[in-house]
């Protein structure tokens, strides 16, 4: 190893180093920053420890550790794996299991880096595998974020026809069966749900209440909860399904609203993350000869190794950038 190329690697070093530290002690005090503005908030809203928070925090469905309402053994607490990808699969509207499309994923992913290591893509089957894991992300997030919206405006739909139906004198049964013959998937199947426990004898409520906790969709859980009070206190169910269809209504405004003001932050993400992978794959088409050192030396694959890890910690802050929480 000659002199100069020593000096090289010892230069590369100092500056990956020193890049790196830089940005650990950025995340480090962007992290004590959060937890300073977190206490200063608590200290404001009065509230002392998380203990407290649980205290103060209303709290529609309750946990019960040995006994539910009834009377009867409450069942195990599930997997938080499995309930995890029992979430993801109702929130992005998978017909089959989680599992499956799992397995199906982590298949196509390592056939393509099979087929792409054996003819000699070294280091670009990682890439090409991530690739097709990082595109399978992104199409969830999309299948969900379009459901959602969907799901919205058809609950919007769904409570102004019950409470059409309501008015001109159906049982509430009956504007639930109304709504699930008029509203299409994903929403009408939840309503006939609601009929058919009905109709084989389970209690309004405790319907209501299983068809919202299994969906997890918040406007749903609060169209349960305020149906829930208002069979047991009595009141005008009509006026109620105007007043929550006016709530979910503010609510769409509101999440519009912050999609515009994050709009900018997620384009200047997409591109920041974008142009380094685009430029890198051009260099590699260009000039193969520059780029060599990356996948022949061990220096290079530790470089690209960390560059792959900075732009994923990278696009990790800015969407957490990007979030309003209101």
């Amino acid at each position: 190893m000659g002199r100069e190329e020593l000096i090289n690697r010892i230069v590369t070093m100092s500056v990956f180093g020193f890049v790196s530290s830089v940005w650990c002690i950025c995340i480090v005090l962007w992290i004590v920053q959060y937890a300073m503005r977190t206490r200063k908030m608590h200290k404001r809203l009065g509230i002392a420890d998380k203990a407290d928070t649980e205290l103060r925090t209303m709290r529609l469905w309750r946990e019960m550790s040995n006994e539910d309402n009834t009377g009867r053994i409450a069942e195990p607490r599930k997997s938080r794996v499995r309930e995890y990808f029992r979430k993801l699969r109702s929130k992005a509207g998978w017909n089959a299991s989680a599992q499956s499309v799992l397995l199906r994923l982590f298949a196509i992913a390592g056939l393509l880096f099979a087929v792409v290591y054996f003819l000699g893509g070294g280091i670009l089957a990682f890439g090409v595998s991530g690739a097709v894991v990082i595109l399978f992300s992104m199409h969830t997030r999309s299948s969900i974020a379009r459901r959602s919206t969907l799901f919205e405006k058809q609950l919007v739909d769904a409570l102004g026809i019950a409470a059409r139906a309501l008015r001109a004198g159906h049982p509430l049964v009956g504007a639930f069966q109304l709504v699930a013959e008029e509203i299409d998937p994903p929403q009408g199947p939840i309503f006939a749900r609601i009929c058919q426990e009905q109709s084989l004898g389970s209690d309004m409520k405790d319907s209501i209440r299983k068809v919202a906790e299994t969906t997890y969709n918040t406007e749903l859980k609060l169209f349960a909860t305020a149906v829930a009070i208002q069979l047991n206190s009595g009141g005008n169910l009509a006026d109620l399904m105007d007043s929550l269809a006016s709530v979910i209504r503010a609510r769409m405004k509101l999440n519009r609203r912050v999609r515009v003001l994050t709009a900018q932050t997620q384009l200047s993400k997409r591109v920041l993350i974008a142009l380094p992978i685009v430029l890198f794959m051009l260099l590699n088409i260009i000039s193969p000869e520059y780029m060599e050192m990356f996948y022949t030396t061990m220096i290079g694959r530790l470089m690209l190794g960390a560059t792959i890890a900075i732009m994923f910690i990278g696009s990790l802050v800015m969407s957490r950038l990007s979030v309003l929480r209101y």
